[in-house]
């Protein structure tokens, strides 16, 4: 029951905040340690979100921190394990689907711990402004995202993505950069 009482708790600290800055959260899935959240304006989330902020795991300290830029759109399903900092910039989109994370389970495998009760590695996780991120997209901690980037659908990003530039697969590789000189989008010489 407990547990019950802190995700309503947590929905609404989140939703209180959410109407100071005009943004829209569909009904959430779980949502846990809202205040390490933070949403600047208008920003739209759809159904069945999930939202998992870690301060403390396996008796270690964790700093999570997840801010989410203006004018964010993010479609149903999304999934963000937080804890370390995760940042999404303004203007950018996420399509239905979509896992962003910043922390990983320990992998000692002589230590006699099961993974699932070994200290969290984490690192940050940074997405720039104008992204447009596809349907199932997995994205793993460490990772930055350049501005205006497109991620294409089913792909996961384990390395970091340079600016104006499309990628896709598993993992995820750079398919096309945006050429300036051009106005156009060229395919990347393998």
């Amino acid at each position: 029951m407990k547990k019950k009482i802190k995700f309503y708790k947590d929905r609404f600290l989140l939703q209180m905040q959410a109407l100071k800055k005009k943004c829209f959260l569909g009904t959430p899935k779980m949502i846990c340690n809202s205040k390490y959240i933070e949403f600047l304006n208008n920003v739209r989330i759809k159904d069945n979100y999930r939202i998992e902020c870690y301060d403390n795991f396996a008796g270690n300290k964790l700093n999570p921190s997840l801010r989410i830029g203006n004018n964010v759109i993010i479609g149903y399903n999304f999934s963000c394990l937080v804890a370390d900092q995760v940042e999404i910039d303004d203007d950018t989109i996420l399509a239905s689907d979509v896992l962003i994370t910043s922390e990983n389970h320990g992998m000692q495998v002589e230590c006699g711990i099961p993974y699932y009760k070994q200290p969290l590695t984490t690192k940050s996780v940074k997405i720039g402004k104008g992204v447009w991120v596809g349907e199932k997209v997995v994205i793993l901690p460490g990772v930055t995202i350049g501005d205006k980037s497109i991620i294409a659908a089913g792909s996961i990003v384990s390395k970091d993505v340079p600016p104006y530039s499309i990628v896709g697969g598993v993992p995820a590789k750079v398919l096309k950069v945006y050429d300036f000189n051009m106005h156009c989008w060229k395919r990347v010489n393998e």
